[in-house]
Formats: C-alpha cells, structure tokens, sequence
C-alpha cells in the first residue's frame, strides 16, 4: 500500500470544495438564466416617465409615471406574449396581449418611433395624417390605410369604436380636452404616454422602447437607440471641448393669446440648449414642460439674449414686425440671429422636427451647435432649422 501524499490529499479536497460551490451556488443562477432569458434584457437609461419589469417569463410590467405637469398619478400595463401561460392580474393596471396587431394613434410625435420599427403597417387610424411628414404615414393615410380619427375634445369615438384597434396610444394634459377617459368609458384600450414631460432629449427618443414592447421589436429599439445616444454623446464631448466656456445667452418660443409660453429648465428644450453650449435664460425655473409667462418680463429679460430660437411658424423677421413691433428691438433681431426650427414643414403644415426629431435629438443638438457655434462644424447644412430673413 502506497503511503498517503499530503500534497495529493490537498488537492483533492480544493476539487471537492470547487464541486460544491458550482454545484450549491452556480448551477441554479445558470438555471434561472436560461429559464429567464429576458431578465436582464430590458433597460431604461435616459427616461424619467416609464420603467419596464419583467415579472414572469413573457409578462412585462410598465409604469407610466408624470404624464402631465402635477399629475398625483401614473399609468400601469402588464403586457403578456401571446405564448405565455398564466393571467397576471395586478390592480390598477391593465393587460394586453402583445404583439399587437393594430392601433390608433392622437399625436404625430409617434410617428418616427412607428416607422423606425417597421410597424406603420399596424397604423390603422391617427389624429389629422393628412398632415403627417413622415413618409410611411402620409403614404398609409393617401392609400386609405390609416383613417383620420380627429382629436382632443373632437375626437371620433364612434370612428375609432368602427375601427376596432388593439391599442390607442394617446398623450394627456390633465385638462378637459383629454382624449383618454371618453375612449376609456367606451371600453376602448387607452395607453397614456408621456414622452412629452420628458427632462432629457434622449429620455424623449428613448419612448422607441417603450412603443416596440407592444410590437415585440425590442432589440431593434435598443440598437436604434444605442445609435442615437452615441452620435449625441460625441457632439457633447464635442462642444465641451471646442466650446473654450463660450456660451451665448437664448431665448425660444413666441407671445400667443397675451402669453410667452417658456420651456421649463427641467425640460428637454432646456437640456438640449444646455448640451448645444448655449445659456437659456430661464434655465432656472424647476419645471418640465411649458410655462406660461408675462410677455413684459421675457422681452425686459431677453431684450439683450445673443440667440432666438423656436420661433413659431414664424418665416421671416417681418413676421416678427408684423406680430409685435417692439420684439424688432431685441439684440437677436437685430443681429439677425434668428433661428426656427420649421426647416421641414410639408404643404400641409407638418413638421418633421415633432415627427423624425423625437427619434433624432442628435441631429437638433448637431443644427444648434453649429447656430451657436459655427468654428466647431463648420459646413454643416442645417436640417431642421433655418434663419429667419
């Protein structure tokens, strides 16, 4: 008999102890993977207003949260494959089966994030096409495919009743020309989003993932996205470094109705202004979305602003005479740095900027960092924007 080597027992035992620990700890994880293959494949990066959870094997949970500014309340979804076994219930949420199959849609801020998924074809109803800019709707509407359902408090109900769509997807204010509670007592299904109270741009065009959930198109959104983010993120970099700590003051938007509606500083415009190396002189009101501002005090405070952007369907300065001839006084006027972002508009009034620019902050970001900046792209050809004559 041979006698016993100590090294060998060692090294036997360290095997042993090695069995276990894949056996008792590593077995099961890999278990759980294999059998949860999408368990770690849903992320949110950007976005503030939706989360996704995937709560069973083929059931997500989304949660639509500050669809309007003070909102007290979200929106809850559980989507379910159609291969899925079992019924989720949860309270205050409601369950659709996805993919699925057709759908309406009230805001023409949708459609890139339709289009880019390959799924226009589900379209089958949309408050006024007649004036979509992206191409696959406007061919849809011209072809009879996609009807004309009308929208806030005009609303067809009866059309879209007629219609019979899996799904509604739908915007709110929390005012009395919301679409949403007279689809919903029709027994229609409403899906409120919230793209709009977004705080970044990339939180914005993030909603491609929030739309390809329902069409089971997913992954494609997520490489879409991972696109977007990296071209904005280069031009940040960009600015940070070519800007040398320049950065011309800017003020957006029009009067209308005896009012100067401003973006927020916490809204995307704000944000976008900020990364393009520009100073937003109401940068710092708390909010998302638009506020409604004295006319007196935003021109006393942008009498001197470097830069006016966002001007409205404004198309020239002698719009601007012809609104308000006091506003020909302002510094930006006068130095004919006016900019609007209707570059894109078709014959039937449609904006490509609220259409593909949803989906494309990058581009924007690339047109205002060549506005504020010219040395750092130079030649660039503006694609939203134009400057007003």
């Amino acid at each position: 008999m041979e006698a016993e080597d100590p090294l060998a027992k060692k090294r036997l035992e360290g095997v042993h102890v090695m069995r276990v620990v894949r056996e008792v700890f590593l077995l099961p994880l890999i278990g759980i993977f294999f059998l949860c293959p999408l368990a770690l494949g849903y992320s949110v990066e950007f976005s503030k207003n939706f989360t996704i959870d995937e709560i069973a094997p083929g059931i997500v949970k989304v949660v639509v949260s500050n669809p309007w500014r003070g909102a007290d309340g979200g929106f809850c979804y559980i989507l379910r494959d159609k291969g899925a076994k079992g019924v989720v219930l949860e309270k205050g949420c409601e369950v659709v089966d996805v993919p699925i199959r057709s759908m309406v849609v009230l805001s023409s801020t949708y459609y890139a994030l339709i289009d880019a998924l390959g799924a226009t074809d589900l379209l089958i109803g949309a408050s006024r096409p007649q004036r979509a800019n992206t191409p696959s709707v406007r061919k849809g509407y011209l072809a009879g495919k996609i009807k004309d359902v009308g929208d806030g408090v005009d609303v067809g109900v009866e059309t879209i009743y007629a219609l019979k769509p899996d799904v509604i997807f739908t915007y709110a204010t929390g005012g009395v020309r919301d679409a949403h509670p007279k689809l919903k007592e029709a027994g229609l299904r409403v899906v409120v989003c919230a793209e709009y109270m977004e705080e970044h741009p990339l939180g914005r065009a993030e909603w491609i993932k929030f739309f390809a959930l329902f069409f089971d198109r997913y992954d494609r959104a997520q490489s879409l996205f991972d696109e977007v983010v990296k071209s904005y993120n280069r031009l940040t970099q960009l600015v940070d470094t070519a800007s040398k700590g320049l950065r011309p003051t800017v003020i957006t938007n029009t009067p209308f109705a005896g009012r100067w509606f401003v973006p927020g500083g916490k809204s995307f415009i704000a944000k976008i202004l900020e990364d393009a190396g520009a100073d937003f002189l109401f940068k710092g009101t708390n909010t998302s979305g638009s506020i409604p501002m004295d006319i007196e005090l935003v021109y006393e405070k942008g009498l001197n602003a470097d830069y006016w952007v966002n001007t409205g369907t404004w198309t020239s300065l002698e719009d601007i005479e012809r609104s308000d001839p006091r506003l020909m006084r302002l510094k930006a006027v006068r130095e004919k740095r006016v900019y609007n972002n209707n570059r894109r508009v078709n014959n039937e009034g449609g904006n490509d900027y609220w259409e593909s620019g949803v989906l494309r902050p990058d581009r924007i970001l690339e047109d205002l960092v060549s506005i504020f900046h010219p040395h750092i792209l130079k030649g660039h050809t503006l694609f939203y924007y134009k400057r007003l004559e």
